[in-house]
């Protein structure tokens, strides 16, 4: 019992009062997207799990970013989607922003969005200076001097996804 109490005082608890006190809170952008928020912090952990390690603390907390880009955001992957097939093309890029679209962390986001959103996107560009996805309207590739890959939109089909395999079908 005291090795217990030494233990969850010292390294395994860094706050009983904040640490245990989340709440998933739903996006408003997106009905596949959450992000785990400190009901007393007011605070979000990063999905991904950028945070730096320090010891004796499990969670690194951060100020909650309401961008849909943002890596606070966690994703269900829906049993069933429309997916289509991308094609890279290195030193190009796709113009015309999507209204209501900003920047995404990840490719597979930026697809899956781009994906659902039909025929309002062309496709992906992914910035030659910060690494980040966006969501494009355009279909036409253009030359890029900044180094900016793209994903042209190819042909979509719906989708079901598999538990058992862990894949869409």
């Amino acid at each position: 019992k005291q090795w217990y109490q030494r233990r969850v005082r010292g390294t395994c608890q860094y706050n009983m009062g904040t640490d245990q006190k989340w709440e998933v809170e739903w996006s408003k952008f997106d009905d596949c997207a959450f992000r785990l928020k400190n009901k007393d912090t007011h605070m979000c952990i990063d999905a991904p799990g950028w945070s730096s390690n320090r010891p004796g603390i499990n969670l690194i907390q951060y100020p909650c970013e309401d961008d849909q880009g943002s890596d606070h955001w966690f994703y269900f992957i829906p049993t069933q989607d429309r997916m289509c097939n991308y094609k890279a093309y290195s030193n190009k890029y796709l113009s015309g922003n999507v209204s209501g679209h900003g920047y995404y962390a990840s490719l597979a986001s930026a697809q899956q969005a781009c994906s659902r959103l039909g025929a309002k996107c062309g496709g992906v560009t992914r910035s030659g200076y910060h690494g980040l996805h966006y969501v494009r309207s355009g279909t036409s590739l253009k030359y890029s001097s900044s180094g900016e890959t793209s994903w042209l939109k190819g042909d979509c089909s719906d989708a079901h996804y598999n538990y058992f395999e862990q894949e869409f079908m």
